[in-house]
């Protein structure tokens, strides 16, 4: 008996020769997308940390900073440096590798989870959309653990996909259960997301009606057993006590640095705490709306309300999917841009649910293939065509929707911009500094760094801080940059705009890193403040 794709009956259709070979065609291209020119932009604050820890694995110390972040990551990490480094890679290139890779794997992924859910024609679509993606591909580039979780939750929800589908027609689900124990695992040693963990829960329950899928309590015991012991496997970092140790400075806030965020135009609260008083709970739905190409995201928006029209099981899975990952991360009030990339794929997975849809619909089978083409020209060719204007800088797309590319400062130029700029910035700075000069910026540790890497270990390094900065009697250079406006530092960025920059970095034509030369004895924020603390809420202009 044939049953639809969305039933997740039976076994799934296969690829055919043809669209293996696109799939095999998709990956290659994402993967030079992702990989070309990965060192074009300097380490993120948070990527140092990566490069650091993956270079301390090489000497057998797993301690240090970075370990409120899981192993598995840093492992691929110090793996490429040890590969890398004989050839002279670049440290961001090596940093960046591992990530770069696994969101080309996640094209094959993205377009098997969307065969199995919606056909043959949608995974395809999903496929070429992952694979030129412009936000995808820009985010998938950072080093940071979010895109291997992306990974392995898809892999997870394919697999109760297929445990389903498996029970449903007879079949055992055991294999798929175990698939689906690892993919958990390899979630949670990529990043303590522990809160995406009811996802099968919530997915299972809401087919468990009409369907013959049955796992029994001590089944579920198993599962999370298994999981656990694969994660302890590659993620032993937590059991040491000098993890202890930095867990407890981390969870008691001694380790926040900013703790705030720029976005739409004003500076919020952005730590966990906050709840709906912090970072906003609409930044998601904006960040999508905004940075998916216009039709991708029409698609993906027709594609969802489909599936909460007929909510058969594979849209059971999307929903289940969608629904806890967007109420954990907008009840929290810590957003960040990259968070997203392990939603992203939901939308794109649903703009090709929905062309294929459409495609479905047309009568005259003569006029298919032109409606495909035509799709395949406008829904990929978007992002395709967004992409390749902004590489390699692909994070600073922003939609028609959204007002375009004039709005990137104004929307998430923190997560957009992750600190591209600020290398050019320092060695400008280490070149034409005086000895023993001061440089006071918002991400000390990539300063270092980089002053390091420009042989010059004699700046003194600062943050821009009141009664911090400047203070040391000798020629202070500060650094600004768009997006790293916070509570702690809005009132020296305003007093600072009245000067003239020493130094400018600009990208795509617009100033993102700004250099000022401040003789001894002057100051970065004003003389008179009559409050040196929070502050309000700012309007950027």
């Amino acid at each position: 008996m044939q049953h639809e794709p969305v039933e997740l009956r039976g076994k799934a259709e296969a690829w055919g020769a043809a669209a293996a070979a696109l799939i095999i065609a998709l990956v290659a291209l994402g993967l030079i997308l992702r990989v070309r020119g990965l060192s074009a932009e300097g380490f993120g604050d948070d990527e140092v940390h990566k490069w650091l820890a993956g270079s301390r694995y090489l000497q057998g110390i797993f301690s240090g900073d970075d370990v409120e972040h899981p192993m598995l990551m840093k492992w691929l990490i110090a793996a490429c440096i040890a590969i890398g480094s004989k050839f002279g890679w670049a440290p961001e290139t090596m940093t960046r590798l591992p990530n770069a890779i696994a969101g080309g794997l996640s094209i094959a992924v993205v377009a098997q989870l969307g065969k199995r859910l919606f056909g043959r024609t949608a995974g395809l679509f999903a496929g070429a959309l992952a694979a030129v993606s412009v936000t995808l591909i820009g985010y998938q580039r950072v080093a940071k653990e979010d895109t291997l979780l992306g990974l392995f939750l898809m892999l997870l929800l394919l697999s109760l996909a297929e445990a389903k589908a498996a029970a449903d027609d007879g079949r055992s689900p055991a294999r798929a259960e175990l698939y689906g124990a690892a993919s958990l695992a390899g979630m949670l040693a990529s990043k303590y997301f522990f809160f995406l963990t009811p996802i099968p829960i919530v997915f299972y329950l809401w087919v468990k009606r009409n369907s013959h899928w049955r796992v029994r309590f001590k089944r579920w015991a198993q599962l999370a057993g298994i999981a656990l012991l694969l994660w302890c496997g590659v993620n032993w970092s937590p059991f040491l006590p000098s993890t202890w140790e930095y867990a407890k400075s981390y969870t008691t806030g001694q380790q926040t640095v900013h703790g705030s965020l720029f976005f739409m135009g004003r500076i919020y609260h952005n730590l966990v705490e906050y709840g709906w008083n912090g970072t906003p709970p609409w930044f998601y739905a904006v960040f999508a709306a905004v940075k998916l190409a216009p039709l991708t995201f029409a698609a993906s928006m027709a594609g969802l309300g489909v599936a909460l029209v007929q909510r058969k099981p594979a849209h059971k899975l999307m929903l289940s999917w969608l629904l806890v990952w967007f109420l954990v991360h907008s009840a929290s009030g810590s957003k960040w841009g990259r968070f997203f990339v392990s939603v992203l794929p939901a939308f794109l997975i649903l703009a090709g649910a929905a062309a294929s849809k459409a495609l479905e619909l047309l009568q005259a089978k003569r006029l298919r293939w032109p409606a495909a083409a035509g799709l395949a020209l406008l829904l990929p060719g978007s992002e395709a065509l967004a992409a390749a204007k902004h590489a390699p800088h692909y994070r600073l797309y922003i939609s028609p929707l959204g007002g375009g590319e004039a709005e990137v400062q104004w929307y998430f130029p923190h997560c957009d911009y992750f600190d591209a700029g600020f290398r050019e910035a320092v060695q400008y700075v280490a070149a034409h500094a005086e000895p023993g000069a001061e440089l006071s910026t918002e991400i000390d540790w990539p300063a270092r760094l980089y002053s390091d890497f420009a042989g010059r270990a004699d700046l003194q390094q600062t943050l821009v801080r009141r009664g911090r900065t400047c203070r040391a009697g000798r020629i202070c250079y500060v650094v600004v940059q768009a997006g790293r406006w916070y509570f702690l530092n809005q009132d020296a960025v305003a007093n600072l705009a009245k000067r003239t920059p020493w130094h400018v970095e600009s990208i795509e034509g617009r100033e993102v890193v700004k250099v000022y030369r401040l003789l001894p004895g002057e100051s970065p924020f004003p003389v008179a403040s009559a409050n040196a603390g929070e502050g309000p809420l700012v309007q950027h202009q």
